[in-house]
C-alpha cells in the first residue's frame, strides 16, 4: 500500500478534512472527515508542531528550516505547509521517498480551484474565538474536491 491518510490543517490546528484508506485492494474504502480519527489529527497536528517548532528553533540565522518528511520504522509523514498557514500532510508506508511534489498539486490544482475560488466556501473554518486550537468542527465537505482528490490520489494508494 502506498498512502494511508490524508489530512488537511488549518492556522488554527483544526483538521478540516481527512481521509483515511484500510484496503489496498479497493481505494474506495475507508473513511472520509470521519469523528474516529479527532484523536488522531490532534496527535499528527502535535507532533508536526512540536518537531517544526523544534527546528526552528535550532536553525541558525534566516536561513529556513523547514520539516517536510518525518520517518518511522513502518511509515513516512509528509508535509507541506502553505503561506497561509494550511498544513497538508500524507502518510504513507516507509518505501516512499517523497511526495512534497503531490501535496503541492493537490494544494495548488485541487484545493485553490475547489475549496480557495468556491464562494460557497467559508475563508475560515473557525467560526468564532471558541474554535481556535484544535476546537473546529468544520469540514471541508465539497464533493467536488473530494471526488478529483480521491481520483488523483487512487492510484498511489494501490502502490
Amino acid at each position: 500500500m502506498g498512502i494511508y491518510s490524508f489530512w488537511i490543517f488549518d492556522r488554527h490546528c483544526n483538521c478540516i478534512f481527512d481521509r483515511e484508506w484500510t484496503l489496498a485492494s479497493n481505494s474506495a474504502s475507508g473513511t472520509i472527515n470521519s469523528k474516529q480519527t479527532e484523536e488522531d489529527a490532534k496527535l499528527l497536528y502535535g507532533m508536526i508542531f512540536s518537531l517544526r517548532s523544534i527546528t526552528q528553533k535550532l536553525s541558525k540565522g534566516s536561513v529556513k528550516n523547514d520539516i517536510r518528511s518525518i520517518s518511522t520504522g513502518k511509515y513516512r509523514v509528509h508535509t507541506y505547509c502553505t503561506a497561509s498557514g494550511l498544513w497538508f500532510v500524507l502518510l504513507s508506508d516507509f518505501k516512499q521517498q517523497s511526495y512534497t511534489q503531490i501535496l503541492q498539486y493537490i494544494y495548488s490544482h485541487i484545493y485553490v480551484k475547489y475549496v480557495s475560488n468556491n464562494l460557497l466556501s467559508p475563508y475560515d473554518f473557525a467560526e468564532n474565538e471558541s474554535e481556535m486550537r484544535g476546537q473546529g468542527t468544520r469540514k471541508i465537505t465539497n464533493r467536488n474536491f473530494i471526488s478529483v482528490l480521491e481520483s488523483f490520489l487512487a492510484p498511489m494508494v494501490n502502490q
